[in-house]
């Protein structure tokens, strides 16, 4: 049996974070969470995608009441892939989000106790895992904003923040590996969480290599020039400068593990990250960044952070929410202790990292309240933050892992010189790992609340229609591309669905001549491409399709082969009339909505658009794959060098 799991505490962590799921094994679905509708129909979208035979979606068909939307470009994939595995395997959409949610809940704690057993002790690593699962914030996350992609997250910033902490402190080839899978798992899953933790880990990495250059005594330099002279002040510097060559060594040495693991797990991320960043900027943002989402006053007073008040209602500018916002009494607690605990610490790199820690924990919730406004418009990125306490969720890991730390101090047991026995501890050395347990779990078990209902008409159940009534009632799921110059309110598309019909075409056939000089039948339609037979004896025709431009949409014209049967209808009979490609025609737009228009030849032809990789795509799929072949190689390579290690050892 491997090592782990012979470990009790992490048995003791698994299963007292079993309660957090319990909201979750109800019957029903927490319809009226923040993003709750959203996961559903992000998955319900995702699975269409992969229906299809896209194993990597970029387009979701059916967003802007199916007009569609390049929404998977540009958001982590990585939640979508777990639950669209759960409902392979047979679970629906809801319950396979549902699923994701519960798993990411007790995940969570198993990762952040394995990050403070490595850096403390397995009953550290319990406390702070505990605090982690059960944090107000990640209890917010989980079942008021029911934001699955950023509750999948809190499973893997751990283990990046364990990943770096190593490489930092004792690098490994495997470290450099583990972290940097760890850093590609935050990159895939969750685009907020990448662009804050990025620079955090940075400022952490650059913390710890400062602090290791500066941790050799002052040399005193040897020089008989008088100090009074200017010579006399910057010869002792530049003595200490190269008495001490192993200092700057040390000093690469502590960078360059940590770059090498970002700049990996960059590379493994690539296929998301490079398209996300090079063609964000085609789709308009004025939804997620504007109006009710726009950055203002949604700070949290100071109060807030201590008041047990909780509520289901939305974020509003001033302290009268109607959610909760706070940090937790017994994680605040801790980690008021843990200024007593740190500085008793014996390993010198562990306690550098906690003090890190406790000052960037300090720093971010003073960024959560009113006081730090200034300070926000010199921040960048502010926009995408949106709301001050969304920075809560930094706030977790770190605050977590500092609640621990009140165990991290061993317990010495003393002999008695006279009997030589050992002296009986008036407590049992378990009874504050209870203790502490107990008040973590019952301090927060008053919000292990889930607001479960069935759908109302406009929310599911899932379906086509269903979104479409969301979309509507909510003006959410609506984003349109920057050829796009007014967000649609409904479609023609939305109304043939919600009258039980089905979307078999994107063709506007509205836009078509009058006299019906241009033919056209659609021949068959998945989530990224349509093929067309199109008929003209008139010039300078087009067909327009109800799809917002984005790059990677391209047009096919291809040779009609004929004669033939008149059969145009491929579940009718074969059709054997499709030819070779004959012109690639450029896609023009309409000018307010932004749809694909294509110019057709005279003549009878086929008529294919397509969603495809552009170039940045194929970049990014090749940095990927060139990235994964270089982590397998290390992987072999280093298992091969320990095998010969053992056998030689094994001969001598």
């Amino acid at each position: 049996m491997p090592t782990f799991l012979r470990d009790r505490y992490l048995w003791l962590t698994l299963l007292l974070s079993l309660p957090i799921v319990g909201p979750l094994l109800q019957p029903g679905y927490f319809w009226g969470g923040h993003d709750a509708r959203h996961s559903v129909y992000f998955l319900h979208q995702f699975d269409q995608a992969i229906q299809d035979g896209i194993w990597y979606p970029r387009w979701a068909p059916d967003f802007a009441f199916g007009y569609g939307y390049p929404f998977f470009n540009i958001y982590g994939p990585l939640s979508s892939y777990l639950g669209e595995i759960l409902h392979l395997f047979g679970l629906d959409i809801v319950n396979a989000v549902k699923c994701v949610f519960g798993l990411s809940a007790v995940l969570c704690g198993l990762t952040m106790y394995l990050f403070v057993r490595d850096m403390l002790t397995p009953k550290a690593g319990v406390i702070s895992a505990l605090t982690y699962v059960y944090l107000p914030y990640h209890l917010f996350d989980l079942y008021v904003r029911a934001a699955l992609a950023e509750s999948v997250g809190f499973v893997f910033v751990p283990l990046a923040m364990w990943g770096f902490f190593r490489t930092v402190t004792r690098p490994t080839l495997m470290t450099i590996l583990g972290t940097a899978v760890a850093y590609a798992l935050i990159m895939f899953t969750s685009n907020l969480l990448a662009l804050i933790f990025t620079p955090i880990l940075g400022l952490y990495v650059a913390f710890m290599m400062i602090w290791q250059f500066f941790r050799d005594p002052i040399i005193t330099a040897r020089t008989s020039v008088k100090p009074t002279s200017i010579i006399g002040w910057l010869t002792p510097a530049i003595d200490k400068l190269l008495a001490r060559p192993n200092r700057y060594i040390r000093f690469i040495r502590t960078g360059l593990s940590p770059l090498l693991a970002l700049f990996l797990g960059l590379g493994i991320s690539g296929i998301f990250w490079i398209p996300a960043f090079l063609e964000y900027r085609f789709v308009r943002v004025d939804q997620w960044i504007g109006g009710r989402f726009a950055f203002g006053d949604d700070f949290v007073a100071l109060h807030q952070l201590f008041s047990p008040a909780w509520g289901f209602g939305a974020s509003i500018p001033g302290p009268d929410d109607e959610a909760g916002f706070q940090i937790g009494v017994a994680a605040l607690i801790l980690y008021i202790l843990s200024f007593v605990v740190v500085p008793q610490l014996t390993d010198s790199l562990t306690q550098r990292t906690l003090y890190f820690f406790q000052g960037f924990t300090a720093l971010v919730i003073f960024l959560t309240v009113p006081i730090s406004s200034l300070v926000w418009t010199y921040l960048p990125l502010s926009s995408f933050a949106q709301f001050p306490w969304r920075l809560l969720v930094v706030v977790a890991p770190f605050i977590s892992v500092m609640a621990g730390t009140v165990l991290a101090l061993p317990v010495e047991s003393t002999v008695d010189s006279t009997s030589n026995k050992p002296t009986i501890l008036p407590y049992s050395p378990q009874l504050p790992l209870v203790i502490l347990s107990s008040l973590i779990i019952l301090s927060s078990y008053p919000y292990l609340e889930a607001q479960l209902r069935d759908p109302k008409p406009t929310e599911g159940p899932v379906s086509q229609a269903s979104l479409f009534r969301f979309q509507q009632s909510s003006d959410e799921m609506t984003g349109q591309t920057a050829w796009t110059r007014e967000i649609p309110n409904w479609s023609t598309l939305a109304e043939q669905v919600e009258r039980g019909g089905q979307i078999t075409t994107k063709v506007n056939y509205t836009a078509l001549p009058k006299d019906d000089s241009v033919g056209v039948y659609s021949m068959e339609m998945d989530s990224i491409h349509e093929l067309l037979w199109v008929g003209t004896e008139q010039p300078n025709q087009h067909v327009t399709f109800f799809i917002p431009y984005y790059p990677g949409w391209n047009a096919y014209i291809y040779e009609d082969l004929g004669p033939h049967d008149g059969n145009l209808d491929k579940s009718v009979g074969e059709v054997l009339r499709v030819g070779s490609v004959i012109d690639r025609p450029s896609i023009k737009t309409t000018n307010r909505e932004g749809w694909i228009m294509v110019s057709i030849p005279t003549g009878s032809h086929f008529l294919e658009i397509r969603f495809e990789d552009t170039i940045v795509r194929v970049i990014g799929y090749w940095v990927s794959m060139l990235s994964l072949g270089i982590l397998i190689i290390a992987i072999i390579l280093n298992w091969k060098f320990k095998q010969s290690s053992i056998s030689i050892s094994l001969k001598t």
